[in-house]
Parts: C-alpha cells; sequence; structure tokens
C-alpha cells in the first residue's frame, strides 16, 4: 500500500506568503544601503569624470636619501571647479606602490621625475622644481584649466626605498568630487624609484609590462 502526502492549501499560501515578505525586506535593505551611500558620498559619477591627470611615461630615479617627490598634473575639462577627495599611487607590478607621506599644492610644476623633497614653512617644496607650497592637495578646488597649460600643480611627497629596494607607479587615481557627483578619475603613468641604479632597469621594465 502506498501512502503520499498533499499539503494543505493554507500551507502554501502561508510558504508563499513568507516567501513574498523576505524579497519585500531583502528589496527594502537594498533600498535603504542606496539611501544611505548617497546621502553619504552623493550620487556617483559615471566615467572620470572631467579630471584627468598627465604625469607621463618613462622617467625614473635613484633616490638613495631622504623623502622624494614628484608632480602629478591634474586637467580640469569641465565648467566648474572639482574638489579633490584623495589620490592612489598604484603599483600594478610586484613592486610596492610609493609609500606617501603627504599631498600638496605647489605655485608651479613644469618639470618631470622625481625631486628631492624638503619640509617647508607647511608642507614641503622639491627641492629645483615646483615653486612654494600653496596648500593641502585633499579638499582643494581645481578649476577649469586650458588643454594646452602644463595643468594644474599637485604634489606627492613619498618616502626613500630602502637599500634594495624600488617604489614603482603605473597609474593615478583622482577621488574629487563637483557639487554632489563624486567621480575617480585613472590616468596611466610609469615611474620608477630605486634605492639602487643596478635595479632601476628591471624596475622600469615592470612599469613598462604593466602598462
Amino acid at each position: 500500500m502506498t501512502s503520499s502526502s498533499i499539503d494543505h492549501p493554507n500551507d502554501t499560501s502561508v510558504r508563499a506568503w513568507y516567501g513574498r515578505r523576505r524579497r519585500v525586506i531583502i528589496l527594502a535593505a537594498a533600498g535603504l544601503l542606496a539611501t544611505g551611500a548617497f546621502l553619504l558620498w552623493g550620487p556617483i559619477g559615471l566615467g572620470d569624470g572631467p579630471l584627468s591627470t598627465g604625469l607621463g611615461y618613462g622617467s625614473g630615479a635613484v633616490h638613495p636619501g631622504g623623502p622624494a617627490g614628484f608632480v602629478i598634473p591634474i586637467y580640469n575639462s569641465g565648467d566648474s571647479s572639482a574638489v579633490v577627495d584623495g589620490l592612489d599611487l598604484i603599483s600594478g607590478t610586484s613592486y610596492p606602490s610609493p609609500h606617501v607621506l603627504g599631498l600638496e599644492v605647489l605655485t608651479a610644476g613644469a618639470c618631470l621625475g622625481t625631486w628631492p623633497a624638503r619640509q617647508a614653512a607647511r608642507g614641503f617644496v622639491l627641492a629645483g622644481c615646483g615653486g612654494a607650497d600653496a596648500g593641502p592637495l585633499i579638499g582643494h578646488a581645481v578649476g577649469p584649466t586650458d588643454p594646452v597649460s602644463l595643468g594644474f600643480p599637485a604634489a606627492a611627497e613619498i618616502a626613500a626605498p630602502r637599500p634594495g629596494t624600488c617604489w614603482v607607479m603605473t597609474k593615478v587615481v583622482v577621488h574629487y568630487h563637483v557639487g554632489i557627483r563624486h567621480y575617480s578619475a585613472t590616468g596611466p603613468s610609469g615611474l620608477a624609484v630605486c634605492a639602487d641604479s643596478a635595479q632601476l632597469n628591471a624596475a622600469m621594465k615592470a612599469a613598462e609590462s604593466a602598462r
């Protein structure tokens, strides 16, 4: 004799009710998370937005002593000022990325590669390049720039590599907002800083391969 069980109609309706309630709760939670992110960061912009960077390729340096630094030209192709929220230096190789000590704005910065960095009355300056320190980069507003200009002279101070090591950078990511809309702009680069000149060629080849 074969027995079979048939769910009571009420059982099916209860399960369906719980299923619908679960979906409503999940959708409500997702909506709350999206609303919280909007209130905290504002709407996320599409693409890189109006900012771009122009550090260039193939610049390398050996720096055996104290901190070094370099200029990161920033261009604003939009009609409104963009406020810098953060900046990331990406290695993209087996070498570590530069260890950032400070991010400042310089009064001028028409130079490539790395330069010795020294402390100023506020922030830092690059010996032989960049002019005076004009204040912190984070929170600074970048106005519209002429495409043929040298750009907005942001600068990074980095720690000198330890003996036998190198820093490599292949990308610069600028996080910023225009009004309430937030963006992240990524620009390619090619920079290696080594404590030993014998290692520089391998570090630069790694940077080129990562690009």
